[in-house]
């Protein structure tokens, strides 16, 4: 089994040479290199020389990974590179997991670094959504290659694992998290005031559809009320990450229902975290006991 610390192929990224190099990193370090002993038979072969260049994008995956076996999922092992992260056999039936974690961007849409964020200005959630919905787009394109080429069938469980701990932003975001934002049309928190009693008559959260770029470009935010996602069962979602793992591990997953699907997993499928599903025009949360 390679060291996931030992092989570095072309030149490693600041981060990694920070968690193995850096005695004040050795904690986490050593945490990794736990996380990999489980992890190691079911990981591509060239993991360790990716995750030397892109960290936290395979963290994610190594991170999941462990939560599965955790939670006694019977994972597929994998024949090729080729294909979504993971294929589990859920009840008899195929389920595919394609993990993802986009990362601030760039240009005008940017999310801006934490660091670079005044405490009087407002968090930039609208443009971590739109990070969000650009991942979720690639992912469903990635879908309907899997299906050209005969990995997934059109009748297989398909979930978008998405992590967000790849946007410092994200830890600063309101009650209402950006990546539900990002797949239902959740606008901000209003409340209507009559003026002549001063008292609230209404509130709650807008309807809102879609987002406009800087660019004037328009980005919609309800594709799980989106035919064309019907394929999505639904995204699972996470913030951990190896510079700020969670106290319990797991318990952080949201798991957000497609309402557009074919293809529902039910409220009790991971067996952890929480799970978020419209049901008539709202939208509700529960909450594992594991985790309550």
């Amino acid at each position: 089994m390679k060291d996931l610390f030992e092989y570095v192929v072309g030149k490693a990224s600041a981060e990694f040479v920070a968690l193995r190099d850096e005695p004040r990193n050795a904690q986490m370090k050593k945490l990794a290199q736990e996380m990999w002993q489980k992890f190691a038979i079911w990981a591509d072969p060239n993991f360790p020389e990716q995750f030397s260049q892109h960290l936290h994008p395979r963290f994610w995956e190594m991170y999941l990974g462990v939560r599965l076996l955790e939670n006694n999922f019977q994972l597929v092992p994998k024949k090729s590179s080729d294909g979504p992260d993971f294929h589990i056999l859920l009840g008899g039936k195929n389920l595919w997991i394609e993990a993802t974690a986009p990362e601030s961007g760039l240009g005008n849409d940017a999310v801006p670094s934490i660091f670079e964020h005044d405490r009087f200005q407002q968090v930039p959630e609208d443009k971590i959504v739109l990070r969000f919905t650009n991942a979720i787009a690639g992912k469903l394109k990635k879908r309907e290659q899997y299906i050209r080429t005969g990995i997934v069938r059109t009748n297989d469980a398909f979930v978008i694992a998405l992590n967000g701990g790849g946007i410092q932003m994200t830890l600063l975001e309101g009650p209402m998290p950006a990546i539900i934002r990002s797949v239902y049309p959740v606008g901000d928190y209003a409340i209507t005031i009559d003026v002549n009693t001063l008292k609230p008559v209404r509130e709650g959260y807008q309807i809102r559809s879609e987002i406009i770029k800087l660019s004037g470009y328009p980005v919609r935010t309800d594709a799980f009320l989106d035919p064309s996602y019907c394929g999505v069962s639904g995204i699972l979602y996470s913030n951990a990450a190896v510079w700020d793992m969670p106290t319990n591990p797991g318990c952080e997953f949201l798991y957000i229902d497609n309402s557009a699907t074919n293809i529902h997993l039910g409220p009790e499928w991971l067996g952890i975290g929480k799970y978020c599903y419209k049901e008539e025009n709202h939208l509700r949360v529960l909450v594992h006991s594991n985790c309550a």
